[in-house]
């Protein structure tokens, strides 16, 4: 009885040293910035954003001023800006928009680039709207050079002030 307690004690032991490995990982979540925008692996911190003419809001990550302001942007257009909150589709932009489309487009000051959506993600970017003010948080998505094929992705969150 004594060797049959110390054999099952024993294998107890192997069993809880025993540890499961796995050859797979999971990848890390993408992290949306809570306010500002990643484009590639660079951050970029909303100073201002604001909308511009009737289907266009901007985030800024400085005070833009004069002709020619020393700001990168992060731009989201509509067919119309919207009055109610909801899941709007990312499409390939300059195009038509839908009123549940939007397009995207990232603009950098010191190389004069702009990137824009290209719609090929199948991904939808989520809108609300609080005391009037617009918030639109982007999952990553593709951008593209206007001028080249240079593609980036593009992760951010727009919050009007």
């Amino acid at each position: 009885m004594r060797k049959l307690i110390l054999s099952m004690a024993a294998i107890s032991l192997l069993a809880i040293s025993c540890k499961k490995s796995s050859s797979t990982s999971t990848p890390p979540a993408t992290t949306i910035p809570s306010n500002g925008w990643k484009l590639g692996t660079t951050s970029y911190s909303t100073v201002i954003a604001t909308k511009l003419g009737a289907n266009l809001i901007s985030a800024f990550d400085g005070m833009p001023s004069g002709s020619t302001p020393a700001v990168n942007s992060f731009n989201v257009y509509f067919s119309a800006l919207p009055t109610a909150g909801g899941t709007f589709h990312i499409k390939s932009y300059p195009s038509v928009l839908a009123s549940n489309e939007i397009g995207i487009s990232a603009g950098l000051y010191a190389t004069s680039t702009t990137y824009t959506t290209t719609g090929n993600d199948g991904i939808d970017a989520t809108v609300t709207i609080t005391g009037g003010k617009l918030k639109i948080v982007v999952p990553s998505v593709w951008v593209k050079k206007t001028s080249a094929a240079d593609s980036l992705q593009l992760t951010g969150t727009l919050v009007e002030q």
